[in-house]
């Protein structure tokens, strides 16, 4: 008998390509070798590539850092050199050191600076004051120069109050200090009279250490 020209032909089972089951298997093991591969990176991370001359920068910047807070800043350098100086010239007794954050306080005793009801320096004072001088010249900082009184109201002639008598003090230092090689603009000058005492005036001694003369390095 024979076959209609509309009969569909049998399938050729030797073309692999009309059983399509193996896609299946492979596309199984491509998403478990993409899983594979999220699950590595996920764990190693993904490596992180820094160009030299940024590394370089950056060692650079943390030296320093690392020196700025090993180096003494110069309001601390001044500060040893002056105690230094003090240790030296065993002037413990008449001279001591106020530090702040921002300033460092040179307090002198007014009597090895001047005779009582006086703005002239006596040899003491210009022996201190010459020793003092380089190190101040040293700091670069500016330096005001305080003059201090007691309560006891002032008996020379040669001044009306204790505010001239403390401004007069404070401006004999300047002096000295700008003659020693102290620049002039770094320098400024107060008076304060007796209305910044260190303690009570109730006494003999409490009354000497009010009478002082304080040169104030200020920088930090």
């Amino acid at each position: 008998m024979r076959r209609s020209r509309h009969e569909p032909s049998q399938h050729d089972d030797s073309n692999p390509l009309h059983d399509a089951t193996w896609l299946y298997s492979y596309a199984d093991l491509m998403t478990q070798l993409l899983i594979f591969a999220i699950l590595i990176v996920s764990v190693l991370g993904v490596p992180e590539t820094v160009k030299p001359q940024a590394q370089a920068q950056a060692q650079a910047q943390a030296q320093a850092q690392a020196q700025a807070q090993t180096a003494a800043s110069p309001l601390e350098q001044t500060e040893k050199d002056v105690k230094r100086f003090v240790k030296e010239s065993g002037l413990e007794r008449d001279l001591a050191l106020d530090r702040a954050a921002d300033r460092l306080v040179i307090r002198m005793k007014s009597a090895i600076l001047f005779a009582e009801g006086q703005a002239e320096l006596t040899r003491a004072a210009r022996t201190v004051l010459s020793g003092l001088a380089p190190l101040l010249t040293g700091a670069r900082a500016d330096l005001r120069v305080e003059g201090h009184t007691d309560d006891v109201p002032i008996r020379s002639g040669a001044f009306r109050s204790n505010w001239e008598l403390s401004s007069a003090r404070a401006i004999s230092v300047v002096d000295y200090l700008e003659a020693r090689g102290v620049d002039k603009a770094r320098l400024s000058v107060a008076g304060y009279g007796e209305f910044h005492p260190i303690v009570a005036n109730d006494g003999t001694e409490h009354r000497a250490l009010n009478r002082r003369v304080e040169i104030v390095v200020l920088g930090g």
